[in-house]
């Protein structure tokens, strides 16, 4: 995490902006009668909003959810090129404390570098069950493993990437667009790696139950990611694995986001 005479440093030169975007603000639903709780953790430059689906079924079937925001994330380019991967990290551990002071039980989700994050959370708190959606232990991203090379020396590359036609036509998401998907961010690249290497090595820790879902059609987290996890979860209580057929990376919330939530709900009842 920064130092404080880096955070004292921040916006010495140039503001990072004053807030959030209010569509990805932290979300949470306590169902009356909850005793069981989720946390979601989001992916890589998203935010909480993508995993509201998944965290309206789960409160639908009695579960208490909570989705926080990682920093950096659901504001500014700025404000991202601020933050580190334990920075993240950190926040996720004080979303887990925060739910664990209320519940007894609490499981935990996370999509893509969220899956990354909750692992560590579930091999660092007590976790029976943890959902893996597309965790990105394995990233089929071109370059992705150049960035700690070229971080050093250039923190964004410059793209000017069009949006695509539901991000154009979406008042948040094309402000997300310009801010965080249009140009490569090398830095924060860089930062989720090492993190997903770390993690990678901490998942033999894990005791939970796990249930990973996946997209056949992720070119992000690839389908071999499953090797991974049968070769990496040796202390887990139990393995099981979903594809999705026909999803990308984006499946907890584009068109196969019911699909997505009704898996987890079923996996998490059963």
């Amino acid at each position: 995490m920064k130092t404080l005479d880096a955070l004292l440093k921040i916006g010495s030169s140039k503001k990072i902006g004053s807030s959030a975007i209010p569509e990805c603000l932290p979300f949470s639903i306590d169902p009356p009668g909850a005793t069981e709780a989720v946390l979601l953790l989001h992916g890589f430059t998203g935010n909480p909003a993508e995993l509201r689906a998944i965290g309206n079924a789960l409160a639908d079937a009695g579960y208490a959810v909570h989705a926080p925001r990682y920093p950096g994330h659901g504001s500014n380019r700025a404000d991202f090129l601020g933050t580190k991967a334990a920075d993240w990290v950190r926040r996720a551990f004080d979303a887990r404390m925060e739910l664990g002071a209320k519940y007894k039980t609490v499981h935990v989700a996370g999509h893509s570098m969220g899956g990354v994050i909750a692992s560590v959370v579930a091999s660092a708190f007590e976790t029976p069950r943890l959902i893996l959606l597309a965790p990105a232990f394995v990233l089929g991203i071109k370059g992705t493993k150049l960035t700690p090379f070229i971080a050093p020396f250039k923190k964004v590359g410059i793209q000017n990437r069009p949006p695509s036609p539901a991000d154009k036509d979406h008042p948040v998401r094309s402000v997300l667009h310009r801010e965080y998907w249009m140009d490569d961010m090398i830095g924060p690249s860089a930062e989720l790696l090492e993190l997903s290497k770390k993690a990678k090595k901490n998942l033999e820790r894990i005791e939970s139950k796990v249930l990973a879902i996946l997209g056949s059609n992720d070119a992000t987290v690839p389908l071999p990611v499953q090797d991974v996890l049968k070769d990496k979860l040796i202390s887990a209580a139990s393995l099981d694995i979903k594809v999705i057929e026909g999803a990308g990376h984006l499946f907890p919330f584009d068109e196969s986001a019911a699909e997505t939530a009704s898996i987890a709900v079923k996996w998490l009842k059963s």
